[in-house]
Order: C-alpha cells, then sequence, then structure tokens
C-alpha cells in the first residue's frame, strides 16, 4: 500500500506541473502522456466536470439486450462490493449503469455519471470510458491519471465490446471503483464479463446472420482474394478485403453491390469494378446469397485492378487537387486535364454553381508556385465595368503569378472579349490564368473568344454520389458522420452540389453536441424527408415526413416515436424499410 501511495504522489505532482505549465509528463504511462496532451488541445476544463446531455437512450437496443441480464448478475454478486458498471455506445455516451454501494452510487450521481451523459475524452478528460473509446483497448485509468480534479477519486477501466459478426466495436464495458492501484483483479473481472457480453450477442444473431457468417467463413477458406460478405446490415470482411477497402464506408460498398444485383440478369457471379478512395479500383466478383430463396446477401471476392497501359491508365494516376477530395473518375480526370492545361494556356473552369469550380482552379494554382490573385466579376455591380478593369490590369502589371477570375458568366460578350486581350498579354508575359464559368447544362463555344484557352467542364455532384462519404468525411474531420447518415446523404440529387454538401455538414455538426457523432435524427427535417430510396406517393411521403419528425422529436428511439404517432414499431420498422431508409444499420 505503501508504494502505492508513492505512485499516486508522484501522479499527483505531474498532473498538477502538467496542468500549471504544460510540462510534459515524463513519469506516467505514455497511453496517459497522450491523452492529458489531446485533452490540452481540445481545452477540457481540469478544474470542473461538465459532461454534455444526450437524452433518447434506447433501452431495447441490440447491444443493451445482451448486456442487461449480464449487469444483473455481476451487480448482484459484486455490486456491495463498492464496484459499478457502465455501459456506452461508441460516442462514449452512458447507456446503461449497475451500482448497488449506496456511497458510490451518490459519487456517480453527483458527477453525473448516469445514463445518457456523455464522457467522451473531448468533453470530461481521460476516463476509463472516452479513453478506452480513443484507444480502441482496454484501458484502466487509476486515481490521478484522470485529467479532471472530479474523477481523481476513482479508478476505471473500460473494455470495446465487439460485434461477433463484424468485429467492430458497438460499445465500451466500464467498472469503476474508488481509486484502489492495488487492485489486479479489476481489469480480468471487466474483460470477462465484456466476453460474455459479446458471446449474448452471438446468441442474439438471426438466423439470416449466422447464415452469411457460414458463408463468410466459407468462402474465407477455399480463396486466397478478398472476401466480403455483406448486406445492408452486416459487413465481414478478411484481412485483404479490409486492407484493400480500408477507408470506404459500408453504405458505399452495399450500394454498389445491390446495383450489380438489380443490373444483372443471372442469379449466378456478376463481376464488375468498384472505384476506391485515391483513385483505385478493384475487380470485385460479386455471388447473391439466399436463405430459402431468399436474398440475404451477397459474397464479394475482390482484387486489386490491373494497372492499364497505353493512353487508357488507370485513374490511380490521378489525384485530386491538393486540399480537395474526390476519388470519382470524371472528376479526376477533369483535374488531370486541368493540370496540363495550365501549363500552356488559360483554363476555364465551367459547370453548375457548387460543384468547385473555384476551389479547383485555386488549389491548381497553388500547385504551381504561390497563392494566386483573386478578382471576381460579381464586383463589378459594385465599381463599375471600367474600374474592374483598371484594378485587373493593375493586379497582372507586376512580375509574373498565378491569377483566378470568379464567375465569368457575370461578363457580357463585351466585356470578356475585353477581358481576353488582357489575360492574353498576361499569359505571355508568364502568368498562369484560371477562370470559372458558371453553366447549367452547356457553356458558349468560346466563354474568352479570341483568347487560347481550355475549357472544361467539372461533374455535378449527382454524378458523383460515390465522393460524398469521402466528401463528408473531409468536411467533418476530425468528427464523423454515422454511418447510416452517410448512406442517406447518398440518396439525395445536391441540386446545390458541393457547396450544399458541405453548409449542411457544417449545419448539422453546429447544432450537434461536441463529441457526438451525428445520426439520421440529427438531419433537418426537410433532408431526412427528401430521402427514400424509391418513388413515393405524396401520401407515403407525408407518412414518411411524420415518422422521421417523431423520430427526432424523441431523440432517435423507436419505441417512444411508435407511441406518439399511434403505432407499432413492426410498422414503423416497416414503412420506413419500404421507403428504403435504414434506421437499424449495425456497422459502427
Amino acid at each position: 500500500m505503501e508504494g502505492a501511495n508513492v505512485v499516486d504522489d508522484v501522479l499527483a505532482r505531474e498532473r498538477e506541473s502538467f496542468l500549471s505549465s504544460g510540462t510534459a509528463p515524463v513519469r506516467v504511462r505514455a497511453e496517459i502522456s497522450s491523452s492529458w496532451q489531446r485533452c490540452s488541445e481540445w481545452a477540457v476544463a481540469a478544474d470542473r466536470l461538465a459532461p454534455p446531455y444526450r437524452p433518447g437512450v434506447d433501452p431495447e437496443s441490440r447491444l443493451l439486450r445482451a448486456a442487461g441480464p449480464v449487469l444483473d448478475t455481476m451487480n448482484a454478486r459484486l455490486g456491495e462490493l463498492g464496484v459499478s458498471f457502465l455501459v456506452t455506445d461508441t460516442n462514449a455516451r452512458i447507456l446503461d449503469r449497475r451500482v448497488q454501494n449506496r456511497q458510490l452510487l451518490h459519487a456517480l450521481d453527483t458527477l453525473h455519471i448516469t445514463p445518457g451523459f456523455v464522457f467522451a475524452e473531448d468533453a470530461v478528460g481521460t476516463n476509463g470510458v472516452g479513453t478506452a473509446v480513443e484507444l480502441g483497448r482496454t484501458t484502466r485509468i487509476d486515481g490521478h491519471e484522470h485529467y479532471v480534479d472530479e474523477l481523481v477519486q476513482f479508478t476505471c477501466v473500460g473494455v470495446p465490446i465487439m460485434d461477433p459478426l463484424t468485429r467492430r466495436a458497438m460499445g465500451i464495458l466500464d467498472i469503476t471503483c474508488q481509486a484502489d492501484r492495488d487492485n489486479g483483479l479489476l481489469t480480468v473481472l471487466v474483460e470477462q464479463t465484456a466476453k460474455a457480453i459479446e458471446q449474448r450477442l452471438f446468441e442474439q444473431q438471426t438466423v439470416q446472420e449466422r447464415a452469411l457468417l457460414a458463408h463468410f467463413l466459407s468462402g474465407s477458406r477455399r480463396s486466397h482474394a478478398g472476401i466480403l460478405v455483406l448486406n445492408d446490415r452486416v459487413q465481414m470482411a478478411n484481412p485483404q478485403a479490409a486492407r484493400l477497402l480500408d477507408g470506404v464506408e459500408q453504405p458505399l460498398l452495399w450500394d454498389h453491390v445491390a446495383r450489380v444485383l438489380a443490373g444483372s440478369c443471372t442469379d449466378g457471379t456478376v463481376d464488375s469494378e468498384l472505384p476506391l478512395p485515391g483513385g483505385r479500383s478493384a475487380r470485385t466478383r460479386t455471388m447473391p446469397l439466399r436463405d430459402g430463396g431468399e436474398v440475404i446477401g451477397a459474397l464479394v471476392e475482390i482484387r486489386p485492378a490491373a494497372e492499364r497501359v497505353g493512353p487508357a491508365r488507370s485513374a490511380a494516376r490521378v489525384r485530386a487537387p491538393a486540399g480537395l477530395a474526390g476519388t470519382d473518375r470524371a472528376f479526376l480526370w477533369a483535374c488531370r486535364a486541368a493540370r496540363a492545361a495550365l501549363a500552356a494556356r488559360t483554363l476555364v473552369l465551367c459547370g453548375e454553381s457548387g460543384v468547385g469550380k473555384s476551389a479547383v482552379g485555386f488549389s491548381l494554382l497553388r500547385e504551381c508556385g504561390d497563392d494566386p490573385v483573386v478578382r471576381d466579376a460579381a464586383q463589378v455591380e459594385v465599381t463599375g465595368l471600367d474600374a474592374w478593369f483598371d484594378d485587373l490590369r493593375l493586379a497582372v502589371a507586376g512580375p509574373p503569378g498565378a491569377l483566378l477570375l470568379r464567375h465569368l458568366d457575370l461578363l457580357d460578350g463585351l466585356g470578356r472579349r475585353r477581358l481576353s486581350a488582357i489575360l492574353g498579354d498576361a499569359g505571355v508575359r508568364g502568368w498562369r490564368c484560371a477562370a470559372t464559368f458558371t453553366c447549367a447544362s452547356s457553356w458558349d463555344d468560346m466563354v474568352l473568344p479570341g483568347l487560347d484557352a481550355d475549357q472544361l467542364r467539372l461533374p455535378p455532384l449527382r454524378n458523383r454520389l460515390r465522393d460524398i462519404p469521402t466528401l463528408v468525411a473531409a468536411f467533418a474531420a476530425p468528427r464523423r458522420f454515422a454511418p447510416e447518415t452517410v448512406q442517406l446523404l447518398m440518396r439525395l440529387s445536391w441540386p446545390g452540389n458541393v457547396r450544399e454538401l458541405r453548409r449542411l455538414v457544417e449545419r448539422v455538426l453546429d447544432e450537434t453536441p461536441t463529441g457526438a457523432v451525428p445520426g439520421i435524427a440529427d438531419l433537418p427535417p426537410e433532408v431526412r424527408g427528401a430521402a427514400p430510396r424509391l418513388t413515393l406517393t405524396r401520401f407515403e411521403r407525408a407518412e414518411i415526413h411524420a415518422i422521421l419528425d417523431a423520430m427526432a422529436e424523441t431523440g432517435g428511439n423507436k419505441k417512444d416515436a411508435a407511441a406518439l404517432l399511434g403505432i407499432s414499431r413492426s410498422t414503423l420498422y416497416r414503412k420506413l424499410q419500404a421507403a428504403g431508409i435504414d434506421l437499424d444499420n449495425t456497422t459502427f
């Protein structure tokens, strides 16, 4: 016990030094030091505990149905020993709690360590739940290893609870007691309890899910290729497939597979190509999996696509401009052609409003050197046409650089002819010039008459829906959206293109608590109502609007939403599934 006290004293001094001066701790465990550094960067307050509250915990979720009996048993046997058990989701939101000891119960209640409160690292600092989420493995936090003052009284051990099929984390099991560094049995106890919950999760799998597992194991044994078994709810991948599919969200994979199967006129295997991040692609062989005649999913053999030779090289050699996201082939090839054009002549990027013309032009010009000079034809209404041209001539009168002109579509034919003369002279003196021209479907034969310019069109977002997961991830970083939310966003037509998507992501993040992963219920009602996969009647659309509004009102609780609407939960599920909206996606 004396040795433990010495360690606690050392930790307390290290913690105080770090919190007061930012001095890097040297006598604490590496994972604790890293966690403290993260908390400092997130500006977590060490002198007060303020976990955000997210109500709407579903007591009938798959995780809680599996964990409940296990927690009841453990609490009955050990509760009076002064330990508590917590179950959280993958966002560190507490879903359930078991505690018998009255003193511990009072301490937990006082600090809001109760269902609905979020104990993510960026909200409450280093702790057994949030740090386990960050590390993705068993994590023990003793006493002064906690970041926030009010938590140093505890020892906490968190263990990820893994889905037995997908092997993805479903949540965290945490055991908490009064600070006790010498109690080595806590870690063993919580790991064994987590395994018992995982066993119950496996036993609760449906017949179809077990059938998918059997197909996955059989396919993995007989093939050296990457093997992927999935449906709209489950995904299993062997290591070869997992490496190839790194960064590809499950909804995107299932949408690809579903389209392949829907477009096939045979029940046999179908060969196709799957676009991957970074301009890569993979060859796939897809086979529908059946159970009693019903298609329950698909088995996909996946291999890297062989690189083409000659002029039709793979898009894997093409990359998006620096700072921009996208792997769509048409988008990448447009960027490649734009790079080549800038080397010799003026580039005019055409396309619908919001497709990213200015962003692409700015990024490509930056690749050539310094930040470009930017001039916008929209300023003509403010300064007048002659003054705008005088300013432009002055801007390109100096040493050669890069110039980006926006909204050439706001200039009339005479104005664009005057502009061509200025750009022609600037190009002769070494300026690299790019311009944007907004057009709905086509553009004039010569946007800049009399000038040697290349006109390239960027594709609208509705033609590059596979890029939506990549774009959402880039716009939301370092936060992320739930996969089922991204899946729903891929069903929209996006008339405002990339700009509209970015504004939606920013709006949702602004309205969602820090540390929370936005789900479908966090999307605006007009977005949720516009997203069903199938064409619906006016009456059906009204039904879906009502259901999604009720889901938002109840914080995503399906049982409460059904009660609010006066329908059964099974009816709620059926109507959403008929519309192609998956609120029960089990990937995390």
